[in-house]
């Protein structure tokens, strides 16, 4: 990729007039720089017919080719709500709040080192390539990415995620760049799109009021869950394996397949940063990715506290994927709540006296003493309550959390099985073989109880309220 010399001489200057570019161009041009002045930085119009401009931060720089003859098919396109226009400006504006909303999601540094270049050219058809290409520098990366000046949503949010995590990603690279995993990409663009879109991707103004340009958004005062959309399409049509997911064929990204896709791979980067150390494990995954031709390494590299073999994160994913499907969205309960609810389960309300004639007092008694001093008769009716209660809980925990709900569950369905086998055959043999299974559930509750405190979700703190007002103070 070359760079020419304009690009490290810009200066923050306002438009001038060019020979061929209409007045209300500089009118518009203008009042978006005034409207907007703490997320872009305008540069200048340098020839007939270009445009260029460059973010606050300087890491994005536009190019844009400037016609004042709009195509039938642009607008036609303009017209479809899917679609919006890259006007430069509001561009600017728009690849600082997706990379702010990104590190929040991902809990990144802003510290970037690599300059990213977006040439905009003018729309021929619906399906214009959108090209990225990288290029190593003594001390950096830089990145072009070329899109039409007139576009679909989804695909905009998904190449400018491309192109913040590789990035990042690249931030340490030497040999050779990163190579990201599709479900990655898929998975946060959606994730941005269904929580954040009015954010982070702006039209330009339509109407006009004083000489002002506008645009008129109306926002449904009803916040959804972003996995919403995801729910109903994993309902009502076959969800991806995770194979499937990591591999897909050409057929499973476009149509109804892809969104079928894009649903799984949300679904699938949601439990995966719901994880008590996701957002750290994520972070990992992405600056090993240079130092792996497959991404899979890395992964299990960055995730090694959760899933040692691939055969346990195509458990996890099975498990959250069957438990996601297969109850109402709006009852699934929250990481914070499932902890709270699994860690009353486990343990077991009871009422003591010191002396004889004392109160009752109320204590809570995890299982591990149930299985010490509690006869057999009522270790079964205890320990087929709780069954219960696991399973009811299965129907409305937070995915991050199933794995050790469904463990809590197995150890004392294994426990109550080896109960009922030692009612039966030599009273020598039912002695040894219920020591030893009791033993063996207590240490493995132990460990449950371990990895348990690790999950436990740190208490949230107030956060500051930012705004895009120069000069405003925080809420």
């Amino acid at each position: 990729m070359s760079v020419g010399p304009e690009a490290a001489t810009w200066s923050n200057r306002l438009p001038v007039r060019v020979r061929g570019v209409p007045n209300s161009s500089f009118l518009l041009i203008y009042t978006l720089c005034a409207l907007v002045p703490s997320d872009f930085v305008w540069a200048q119009l340098t020839q007939p017919g270009v445009v260029f401009a460059r973010s606050r931060s300087g890491q994005f720089v536009i190019h844009s080719k400037f016609s004042p003859v709009v195509s039938t098919l642009g607008t036609s396109l303009q017209r479809n709500t899917n679609f919006v226009r890259l006007e430069p400006a509001l561009l600017t504006v728009s690849c600082e709040r997706i990379k702010q909303i990104l590190g929040r999601e991902l809990g990144l540094p802003d510290a970037w080192s690599g300059k990213v270049f977006l040439k905009i050219y003018p729309v021929n058809s619906p399906d214009d390539p959108i090209t990225l290409t990288s290029e190593q520098f003594k001390d950096c990366w830089q990145y072009e990415l070329s899109l039409p000046n007139i576009i679909e949503r989804d695909r905009y949010a998904r190449a400018m995620v491309r192109v913040l995590l590789l990035e990042f990603a690249n931030r340490g690279a030497s040999e050779h760049g990163a190579e990201l995993p599709l479900w990655l990409v898929e998975g946060l663009s959606e994730q941005l799109v269904r929580s954040s879109e009015l954010e982070i991707i702006l039209p330009p103004p339509e109407d006009s009021a004083a000489g002002i340009p506008i645009n008129t958004v109306i926002v449904n005062a009803r916040k959804q869950n972003p996995l919403e959309l995801a729910h109903q399409q994993l309902c009502a049509g076959q969800a991806l394996t995770f194979q499937q997911l990591s591999w897909p064929d050409a057929e499973q990204l476009v149509g109804n397949a892809g969104e079928i896709y894009r649903s799984s791979a949300q679904l699938f980067v949601d439990g995966l940063l719901s994880l008590a150390d996701g957002k750290a494990c994520l972070r990992r995954m992405l600056t090993e990715l240079p130092h792996y031709y497959n991404w899979q390494f890395a992964f299990l590299q960055a995730f090694h506290g959760h899933f040692q073999r691939p055969l346990d994160l195509e458990k996890w994913w099975s498990l959250t994927l069957a438990h996601f499907t297969g109850r109402q969205l709006a009852q699934t309960w929250s990481v914070e709540e499932t902890w709270q609810k699994l860690d009353q389960i486990i343990r077991s309300a009871v009422e003591v006296r010191v002396n004889t004639n004392d109160l009752p007092l109320r204590m809570e008694i995890p299982l591990q003493t149930m299985l010490r001093e509690w006869d057999r008769a009522r270790q079964v009716q205890a320990l087929q309550a709780k069954l219960l209660e696991l399973e009811a809980a299965h129907l409305r925990s937070a995915p991050a959390l199933l794995p050790i709900t469904e463990d809590y569950t197995q150890t004392i369905e294994g426990y109550l099985q080896n109960l009922g086998h030692s009612s039966a055959g030599f009273l020598s043999h039912k002695k040894a073989g219920l020591r030893r299974s009791r033993q063996e559930t207590l240490l493995h509750l132990d460990e449950l109880d371990a990895q348990r405190a690790v999950l436990k979700p740190a208490p949230k703190t107030s956060p500051l309220v930012q705004t895009d007002l120069p000069g405003a103070e925080p809420r």
